[in-house]
């Protein structure tokens, strides 16, 4: 294990070293097989608030696989403070992810490509080849490398987790995977290491499925879970009585004759997208299920209004607000008498302090880790130069001279860091005063300066590579082993969603024709590695959380029930108006997963769920409780 500073800026109140500690763990590209060549699995430890924290970590397994978290230290601990009270927090990048095996990012292509790119981000028009061109050159680069990307796998990622907890001092530990991170989380209690306490599995996607034979489940079943209890309820039934079918049929209905309203028409499409879009993959939320049946009935009618108001932002209606003084107006109007006025008053400006001492320490807080950011780096001059070069070439009139320094400029990603690379980059492709004046600038950085300049151009390139690559750490990963022998495939895919008959055939061409283009034509690229046991139902008898969003539009919430199915010990929670990794939408879902990690052999109170179901809006403009 190697200890490494923090990507920066880290959070205003995180100490880089202390309160957060980051590094990399050394581990063999093939577990199988440990005198292999080694890869870095990159790491942030999150240290607990408590001076005697239990001695079991919570590890946070993340999605994708792809965007990994270590260099998002704010945000990644963010999603989990709520757990943090009593045990420490590690997040990993998992094999083959950004700050994992940087070694993989595929430079070469890129500036064999970049001219493509550029267009593309300038135009916004991408060529049509460009994701198989690039694909099909970062596998040639890899293997010019001699990197083994059949071993970047869930499997050998699953090996990677105990073996970093070891190296960092943890004999037992809690699992904690969203989305992809619960593929691996089952993977690791299959291979049943030594060590694990407990496990949350939150977003399921069980490898024993055909996830990518049944994405159209994660579009249906949001719809059919927020409205079954509109079914279920005499009062909303009788209101709208078949109402999860008749939503399904009217987005067929509008795809061939839209309606038209004083807003213009509106189409299936654009219904799709409305509810589709009630969650995010961002965690943004829209409390939009209550007006779902009224809405659907005059759509059929041939009426907009809930639709343009909903458009409008004018529905659901915001939280009203109120100052000091509408404070204090109610106050009077409820007449208070003096003495309790000047309570009152108290109250207000004490709440006033309050609010602007969180705010001057909120701000110092920033303005200080602002400071030790720039201290740490010691590099005006490098920001400086940075920046003078960037522009530079921003200013190179010819097309094709620019695009060459972009391309020597992404070769300089691993080069080490020397004065010599930047003086060779600004001689081979500036003139005049940008060229001399880049030059002194470049003489005058002493090592750290260096250092950091040469870390910008790492920066600067990953975001371009991120953009180029797109999903191709996901491909990597499922494309190897969730497409062998026919697993997952278009066909499936068509046959599947006819045989549940939710969706109409408009409907069904579309979701098929994206999926046909989003993953069976890419990953057509890709050499197949199957593996023994990879698709059977896996069991387990550690204690297992399955949690579950029932808007959740990237895994069905109704794959949590399957993917816990042969779990001796396991509690599945389903919760209304959440979307993908439940933590994000309800304080509701954090208590819950808070109340598993402090015991999880002991029975769970999930009262909270209920709170989360919202009403319908009837006929009459009224809204009527629904029950969970």
């Amino acid at each position: 294990m190697t200890l490494a500073p923090c990507a920066r800026p880290v959070a205003p109140d995180e100490i880089d070293g202390q309160t957060v500690i980051c590094g990399n763990v050394s581990v063999p590209i093939d577990h199988r097989a440990p005198e292999s060549d080694r890869i870095t699995i990159a790491f942030n430890l999150y240290k607990a608030h408590s001076l005697t924290p239990e001695p079991d970590p919570v590890i946070y397994l993340h999605g994708g696989p792809g965007s990994g978290t270590v260099s998002h230290v704010a945000k990644t601990i963010g999603y989990f403070e709520h757990l943090r009270g009593r045990r420490d927090i590690i997040a990993i990048d998992e094999r083959g992810v950004d700050s994992s095996a940087p070694e993989m990012d595929c430079y070469t292509t890129l500036g064999a490509q970049l001219a493509p790119v550029v267009d593309q981000k300038i135009t916004g028009n991408a060529a049509p080849t460009l994701q198989a061109d690039f694909i099909n050159g970062c596998l040639a680069e890899l293997d010019a490398k001699g990197i083994d990307y059949t071993l970047i796998n869930t499997e050998q990622n699953a090996m990677d987790v105990p073996a970093v907890l070891s190296a960092l001092g943890y004999e037992s530990y809690n699992l904690y995977g969203i989305s992809y991170g619960t593929k691996l989380t089952m993977e690791i209690l299959r291979q049943d290491p030594p060590g694990i306490r407990s496990a949350i599995i939150d977003g399921n996607a069980p490898p024993w499925l055909p996830l990518y034979s049944m994405f159209w489940q994660s579009h249906s079943a949001p719809i059919q879970l927020s409205l079954a209890p509109c079914e279920g309820d005499p009062v909303c039934a009788e209101a709208y009585p078949d109402i999860t079918a008749r939503t399904f049929a009217l987005m067929e209905t509008l795809g061939e004759t839209p309606v038209d309203g004083p807003k213009g028409p509106v189409d299936g499409g654009m219904l799709y997208e409305m509810i589709d879009g009630r969650v995010n993959m961002k965690g943004d939320y829209h409390a939009l299920t209550p007006y779902i049946p009224l809405m659907v009935t005059q759509l059929e009618q041939g009426d907009t209004t809930l639709f343009d108001q909903i458009t409008a932002g004018e529905l659901p209606p915001k939280p009203a607000t109120a100052d000091a003084e509408t404070l204090r107006a109610a106050a009077l109007a409820r007449g208070l008498n003096g003495t309790e006025m000047a309570q009152v008053n108290a109250m207000l400006e004490a709440a006033e302090h309050i609010r602007i001492a969180q705010g001057t320490v909120e701000r110092a807080a920033r303005l200080l880790e602002g400071d030790l950011d720039q201290e740490a780096r010691g590099t005006d001059l490098a920001e400086i130069f940075d920046n003078r070069l960037a522009a530079a070439i921003k200013a190179i009139p010819d097309d094709a001279a620019r695009l060459a320094v972009g391309r020597d400029y992404l070769d300089l990603r691993f080069a080490d860091p020397s004065v010599d690379g930047l003086l060779t980059l600004i001689e081979a492709h500036l003139e005049g005063s940008a060229a001399t004046d880049l030059s002194a600038l470049a003489r005058q950085l002493d090592a750290a300066e260096l250092a950091r300049v040469y870390e910008l151009i790492r920066v600067d390139n990953e975001a371009t590579v991120k953009q180029v690559e797109g999903s191709f750490q996901t491909y990597l990963y499922a494309c190897q082993e969730d497409f062998s022998d026919g697993w997952n495939s278009v066909q499936k895919f068509r046959d599947l969603m006819a045989e549940d008959g939710a969706w109409g055939p408009g409907m069904q061409e579309a979701l098929a024709g994206y999926y046909d283009q989003r993953f069976i034509a890419v990953c057509a690229l890709f050499d197949k590695h199957p593996r023994e046991d990879w698709t059977s139902v896996g069991s387990t008898d550690r204690p297992v959380l399955a949690m579950n969003g029932e808007l959740d539009t990237q895994t069905a919430g109704i794959w949590g029930a399957l993917a816990v199915q042969d779990y001796s010990d396991a509690t599945l929670v389903m919760l209304p108006e959440s979307g993908h990794g439940t933590i994000r939408f309800s304080q509701c879902a954090k208590d819950i997963t808070a109340a598993f990690i402090e015991a999880p052999e002991s029975d769970l109170d999930t009262s909270c769920v209920k709170d989360l179901r919202l009403p319908v809006m009837l006929p009459d403009g009224t809204m009527h409780p629904l029950p969970y």
